[in-house]
């Protein structure tokens, strides 16, 4: 339920991307229920959902629950009823990327995964991503058109415009904040270096 200001809860927003999917694919409520059958999965409580049925459910609509759990791009939502946070940075945090609240960072890097903390593999991540997008997009276009899907056509045409823009691509990255250097990391890795062989030196 939304607050008194108007911000959706991310219960609010998981009902409102299931809605638009199910709507997308031209099925109603029982039909996902099916669905989930199909896979070997009943919910326990179909008047709500749980985070089994939300996971469950991304599975069986072919998205992922980060997809399910992110709002419009403009969009703030109230994670609780004292924290909001827009969906860029609502999204980053479900896909483990950035802590949700500045206090966090220290906590958020003591305990990631060492991949999560990996350069190469997070360059890694995200060239597979364009690859897999991109190859996802020319089948689904390929497949509209030899359908003679004119509406699916013209939305895919649409999203894979927006994904080889370059302008795009550029305003995105420009959106990347980076205030701190890699040379600076160096360095500061050095000082703490030194700090502690000071600190441990036998006396």
């Amino acid at each position: 339920m939304a607050d008194s200001q108007g911000n959706p809860s991310i219960e609010d927003v998981f009902n409102e991307n299931l809605d638009a999917l199910l709507e997308a694919r031209g099925l109603e409520h029982g039909d996902l229920l099916d669905l989930l059958e199909a896979a070997g999965y009943t919910p326990d409580t179909p008047a709500s959902v749980l985070l089994n049925d939300a996971v469950a459910m991304a599975a069986v609509l072919g998205v992922s629950p980060a997809q399910m759990l992110t709002p419009g791009v403009d969009q703030v939502v109230d994670v609780t009823p004292d924290l909001s946070a827009e969906a860029r940075l609502l999204n980053l945090w479900l896909r483990g990327m950035r802590p949700l609240r500045d206090e966090d960072f220290d906590a958020f890097h003591r305990e990631a995964m060492v991949d999560d903390l990996d350069a190469e593999r997070v360059a890694e991540i995200w060239v597979w991503t364009e690859r897999v997008r991109t190859a996802g997009l020319t089948i689904a276009l390929n497949d509209a058109v030899e359908k003679h899907d004119l509406t699916r056509v013209e939305r895919l045409s649409e999203v894979a415009t927006r994904h080889l823009n370059q302008q795009t691509l550029e305003r995105a990255d420009g959106r990347i904040p980076r205030p701190i250097r890699t040379d600076d990391l160096r360095a500061a890795v050095t000082r703490a270096t030194r700090f502690r062989r000071q600190v441990v030196r036998p006396r």
